[in-house]
């Protein structure tokens, strides 16, 4: 629970524009496997407000890691990573998803969609599902950047 007494989700998830048969059914088996995400705000046209929405999520406390599936991941990391709390990452393999939830401290992964397969939606919502702490180095720079480490 957060401060408001609210239900805090583990984690969720964004899609701009209708989702692919794929991303569909690895959501799909995502349900089946007992994993319940949080369906975070719809694109309604405007991307950069969409993707500020989501990121607030985040930010809020709402959930604690989230994808989001887009049609261009650098301008949605760009934008996502203006606010406060947020360390997104763009990534198009779920090498790179791995590497920035394990060793970046990334919370928000940013996946373009294009010729993304079953298997590469399903593994990428199977890590934003377990998520993955900060690493206490990168959380240490982070704290510094974001001014509250500075003396």
């Amino acid at each position: 629970m957060n401060g408001n007494a609210q239900t805090v989700a583990e984690w969720g998830y964004a899609v701009e524009g209708q989702p692919s048969t794929m991303l569909q059914v690895a959501l799909r088996a995502v349900h089946r496997n007992g994993s319940q995400p949080q369906t975070l705000p719809e694109c309604n046209g405007e991307t950069c407000d969409w993707v500020r929405r989501v990121a607030e999520c985040l930010r809020s406390g709402r959930c604690r890691t989230a994808v989001l599936f887009c049609r261009d991941a650098c301008l949605g990391c760009c934008i996502a990573n203006k606010v406060s709390g947020v360390r997104a990452a763009a990534v198009w393999t779920v090498a790179q998803a791995t590497r920035a939830l394990e060793q970046l401290g990334a919370n928000l992964l940013i996946v373009e969609m294009a010729e993304r397969t079953y298997f590469e939606c399903k593994e990428m919502l199977r890590l934003c599902c377990n998520g993955a702490a900060c690493p206490p180095g990168v959380a240490c720079i982070l704290q510094e950047l974001d001014g509250h480490a500075h003396r």
